[in-house]
């Protein structure tokens, strides 16, 4: 990011920033959050699939707070996976149950955006970087590899029974806890997986819709199709643990996609600063108000 600054106006950059106005980001954050609502309603079924009664507010304080989290402590993305991780788990009272469902959310997320940008990317018909399809069938090939242990968890089972039946009880219980979690995911009924799909394609439509909103704001002219499928690969890139908050690697990665859609460089430096503000900082400032609302009611009601 402070290379990024050194090479283009910080100034222009300003000036494009203050052209959005803030009831525009206030709109974005708010249809980001409804993303965010239906995304912690499908983490919910997970659980439930594991016998965890685990509600949609819940679910929705415990991703915001993984957000809220990564703001501010050292390791960015992975001490918010770990935070997730922790609070799933304890939920679930078993390391097993929260890793699972985290697993599970996160490949039912990957899926979602990678197919949805694989169908904007197509429908597009702008000078695209193979760069950014390349992104979409890695990823994409990463999930229908993610989703074999769901297809082995019977052979998990009796894998775990041979090792008992070899006097290796202490390996035998961890094997077996592992594909019984596998197994109640793998065998939820048909109507509920589609729901989880249909869920983590529906969760995409109010993402693509913030980045139209700050778009629109900033007055460049890019179609939706070419934001769902820019979007996507801003999301992939971004996940990996490579920055904090995706600091850096999402402006760079902004400016080489819009490049060829003859956006400026401080336009494009603008709306991904913006992305930041609204998807990253806001949505942790949210999660940071829900978790003091947890540390303090108790307290209050003592």
């Amino acid at each position: 990011l402070g290379y990024l600054v050194t090479r283009i106006d910080v100034a222009h950059v300003w000036t494009s920033m203050r052209v959005a106005p803030p009831a525009a980001l206030v709109e974005a954050l708010a249809v980001w959050m409804v993303g965010w609502w239906i995304v912690s309603y499908r983490l919910g079924l997970l659980m439930q699939a594991q016998g965890v009664p685990m509600g949609t507010f819940e679910a929705f304080e415990i991703n915001l707070a993984t957000l809220f989290y990564a703001l501010f402590l050292p390791g960015g993305n992975l001490t918010g996976i770990a935070v997730r991780l922790y609070r799933l788990s304890r939920a679930g009272g078993r390391y097993a149950t929260g890793l699972l469902a985290m697993a599970s959310d996160r490949v039912a997320a990957t899926a979602a955006i990678t197919l949805v940008g694989l169908g904007c990317w197509a429908l597009d018909p702008g000078d695209k970087p193979r760069m950014a399809l390349a992104v979409l069938v890695v990823t994409a090939g990463a999930v229908i590899a993610a989703i074999a242990p769901f297809a082995v968890a019977d052979h998990l089972r009796r894998a775990a029974r041979l090792l008992r039946t070899r006097g290796l009880d202490w390996v035998y219980a961890g094997v077996r806890r592992t594909g019984l979690a596998f197994e109640a995911i793998a065998e939820l009924p048909a109507r509920r997986l589609a729901l989880l799909l249909f869920l983590s394609c529906l969760s995409q439509v109010p993402g693509i819709l913030a980045f139209v909103i700050l778009a629109r704001a900033l007055g460049l002219s890019l179609s939706i199709v070419t934001l769902g499928w820019v979007r996507s690969v801003t999301l992939i890139v971004t996940s990996l643990p490579i920055s904090v908050a995706g600091l850096g690697v999402r402006e760079g990665l902004l400016l080489l996609l819009l490049r060829p859609y003859g956006v400026p460089d401080h336009d494009a430096l603008a709306f991904s600063l913006l992305v930041f503000t609204v998807t990253i900082a806001g949505s942790g400032l949210v999660g940071g108000v829900l978790e003091a609302f947890r540390w303090l009611v108790p307290r209050a009601s003592a």
